[in-house]
């Protein structure tokens, strides 16, 4: 069932060819969805490709061009995989190598050395891994971390779990959130791809970290990097001044702030971080507590329906400095993940608990999220949206 919104008095959405998105669904399935706007300006969603994954779940994509890397957790084996795809102009993914048994649990990779690997996260299996990546997109192993650092204070913190790997803007570095040890795990790349662990640094106690990511254009804005933290189990983010130190990397606390603006409810659960392409905006994204309500995108039911929210936040680029901008609806329940199109005007956002996708208008100029453009129901425990927009 699809619904879409539009308001003519929010300007910043432009009229645009169909561009294709790319779900990854925990019930075992890559679907592409069309979004097109009409010459009247609605937005409509439409299904034009479902790759099934059986006994796979699909529940993060990293893309390079026309491929496509998906992490599995293989919930009937020991280990997890990671599989290959290469996606056609029409949305068709074709696969390219068969699911590489992996460490358990990877939730997370990114590719590095200008394509020529790939990293993954691995929160069940305790672990980093690495990958070469050959001129057909082939992943061959490399590397395997496994971390046995004493868990943070938390129920949720048993062992080590790093949930995301993020490459520094240099290339030279990569950064790992651990959200069981309450850590920055550190990685230093070299010319043959491989990793060297350096000394992580710590982050408060029982906070679990678990996304990141650095301002895209420091050079252009600051001298100085800077790297923002979504920390799932404290509902807090935070940012952090980045400077080289010796062989690796140094990271001093700038700020930190309530995901909402104030105390968390009971179970809330922070997930998703993201800078906005030009670096000057962040959103972020809490589950399980549904403090908003959205219009029911069912037509045979009028009623409001419940929604966790998004957040928006500006960005002071010299300082790290973060500022609350605005709470909004998600759409639905349980925005583990979203994305926006390259040029910052529309948010795409995976509703897990409702197997929903919607697009919200968003006004680059500001940071602020607008109207929802498009909805569409039907879409598994939709985990992970990327936009067929970037190389």
């Amino acid at each position: 069932m699809m619904k879409w919104f539009l308001l003519p008095s929010f300007t910043m959405v432009t009229t645009v060819s169909s561009v294709n998105l790319f779900v990854a669904s925990y019930t075992g399935s890559i679907t592409t969805l069309s979004l097109t706007q009409s010459t009247e300006g609605q937005y409509t969603f439409s299904k034009i490709a479902t790759t099934e994954t059986p006994g796979l779940h699909p529940l993060w994509q990293e893309k390079r061009g026309d491929l496509i890397y998906v992490c599995n957790d293989n919930l009937a084996a020991p280990n997890g995989s990671i599989s290959s795809y290469k996606a056609s102009a029409t949305g068709q993914l074709t696969l390219v190598q068969q699911p590489l048994s992996t460490q358990p649990g990877p939730v997370s990779t990114v590719i590095y050395n200008q394509g020529k690997a790939l990293a993954a996260a691995h929160y069940s299996g305790s672990a980093v891994t690495s990958f070469s990546i050959g001129d057909d997109g082939i992943l061959t192993p490399l590397q395997s971390f496994v971390f046995k650092t004493p868990p943070g204070p938390r129920p949720q913190q048993d062992v080590s779990h790093p949930h995301q790997v993020v490459l520094d803007p240099s290339g030279k570095f990569i950064v790992v959130p651990d959200l069981g040890s309450d850590l920055l795990r550190i990685f230093s790349i070299d010319d043959t791809n491989h990793l060297t662990e350096k000394s992580p640094v710590s982050v408060s106690p029982g906070s679990g970290p678990r996304h990141g990511a650095f301002l895209p254009n420091y050079g252009e804005t600051s001298s100085t990097l800077k790297f923002f933290l979504i920390s799932e189990l404290s509902n807090t983010v935070s940012s952090f001044a980045v400077a080289p130190s010796g062989d690796s990397i140094s990271f001093t606390p700038v700020s930190n702030a309530d995901i909402l603006n104030k105390p968390a409810p009971e179970g809330l659960a922070s997930a998703e971080l993201q800078i906005s392409p030009d670096g000057r905006f962040m959103m972020t994204s809490a589950r399980n507590a549904t403090l908003l309500s959205v219009p029911s995108t069912s037509s045979e039911n009028a009623t409001e329906i419940p929604s966790d929210t998004l957040q928006s936040w500006a960005i002071d680029s010299s300082t790290g400095g973060i500022a609350f901008q605005q709470l909004t609806p998600a759409g639905g329940r349980t925005p583990r993940h979203f994305s926006t199109n390259q040029n910052g005007t529309m948010v795409a956002v995976a509703l897990q608990g409702d197997g929903r996708v919607v697009v919200f208008a968003r006004d680059a100029s500001n940071g602020s999220q607008g109207p929802l453009l498009a909805s569409i129901d039907g879409m598994g425990e939709a985990l992970s949206i990327v936009w067929d927009e970037y190389d």
